[in-house]
This record gives C-alpha cells, sequence and structure tokens, in this order.
C-alpha cells in the first residue's frame, strides 16, 4: 500500500514537472518577440526593468545585460549614442530555431537565407545591418545554445 502511494506520487510529481517544462518552452518564442519589439536596433536603448548596465567592450559604447524568463541579453548601443547597434538574445537547452523563427519573422521579416537543415538562418540589410537566428551545439545532446543576434557588420 504505502508502495503504490510513493508510486503514484512519484508519477504524479514527474508529470507535473513535464508539463512545467511544456509550458515554459512554449514561451520562448512570444518572449523572444516581446524583447525584439522592446529593444530596437537605431532606438534608444529601453529603461527595462531586465537590463542592467554592465561595463562596455567598445570605447564609447554603452553596454547592457540581462535575462529574461532564462534567455540571456546583451545590448550595446553605438559610439557616443543612446541608439542600439547590436542585440544578442542566446537560449540555453535544445535548438529552438525552429520554434522561435515565426516570432522572428514578424518583428524582421523573413531571413534572405536560411539552412533549415543545420538551424540557420539570416538576414542582409542596406547600410550593413545584418540578423541571424543559429543553434550552438553543446558537448552534449541539449546543451547548446539558440543564438538570435541583429548588428552591424
Amino acid at each position: 500500500m504505502f508502495r503504490k502511494l510513493i508510486c503514484r506520487c512519484t508519477i504524479i510529481t514527474a508529470v507535473t514537472i513535464m508539463l512545467v517544462s511544456v509550458a515554459f518552452a512554449s514561451d520562448i518564442p512570444a518572449d523572444v518577440e516581446r524583447i525584439l519589439r522592446e529593444i530596437r536596433q537605431d532606438q534608444p536603448a529601453p529603461a527595462l526593468s531586465y537590463l542592467k548596465s554592465a561595463k562596455s567592450v567598445n570605447h564609447g559604447c554603452a553596454y547592457y545585460r540581462g535575462t529574461y524568463n532564462g534567455i540571456a541579453i546583451t545590448v550595446e548601443t553605438h559610439p557616443d549614442s543612446n541608439r542600439v547597434a547590436s542585440v544578442l538574445l542566446k537560449i540555453p537547452g535544445a535548438d529552438v530555431t525552429k520554434n522561435i523563427l515565426p516570432a522572428v519573422k514578424r518583428v524582421i521579416g523573413p531571413p534572405r537565407y536560411s539552412s533549415p537543415k543545420e538551424s540557420q538562418y539570416s538576414w542582409e540589410w542596406p547600410k550593413y545591418r545584418s540578423a541571424s537566428v543559429h543553434y550552438v551545439r553543446g558537448g552534449k545532446p541539449g546543451y547548446g545554445f539558440t543564438i538570435v543576434s541583429l548588428f552591424y557588420r
């Protein structure tokens, strides 16, 4: 009797954990879209609770770091300006490029280059502006990073 109770509790706990992780994973596209809409290239860097000022990598540029629902965010401004030059999103875990691609496309348009098999998508615009969505594999399956980047070349 006691074993059955423990077994049932274990199963219920496992199912609950799986449902929570699926629910969390399903929010990633919405989170990516929200971040990309809030932090726009060539617009002033927004004051967001999840972004904190950090030591700048490049002279004359402001640099911000933060996380939003597990997504690591890095933002850098143009030199001597408060306008955003680059946005980098780093999503840990398994490859979610196909899941987030529709959200990214809604914000910046369809990619000019795509290789779904390689999990790589890229954009190019006039005046040296570029973007990419790609997956960087880790040492073990599911231990990589999905990267979303908007930058100037």
